[in-house]
């Protein structure tokens, strides 16, 4: 298991709003043509971009790929 989540991009995203923080996790797939799902750190669960946005305390935005950042290093939680 360890393994498959070293091969994963790390990502992050801050909610904006008035509950916003930081939220990390992980890319879980990323393909040409295929659908984006983040697994997040806090409760392992699989979101969407846009779920993953809300999750941090964000509100519905119309390009939620833009508010999530790929880490180029390996985060505190790996």
């Amino acid at each position: 298991m360890r393994g498959i989540m070293e091969d994963m991009p790390c990502v992050s995203t801050r909610g904006d709003g008035p509950n916003g923080r930081r939220v990390e996790g992980f890319l879980y797939r990323y393909r040409k043509g295929g659908e984006v799902r983040i697994v997040c750190v806090c409760h392992g669960r699989f979101l969407s971009p846009a779920e993953f946005v809300k999750h941090a305390g964000g509100g519905d935005v119309a390009h939620p790929l833009r508010h999530i950042v790929m880490n180029p290093t390996r985060s505190s939680f790996s």
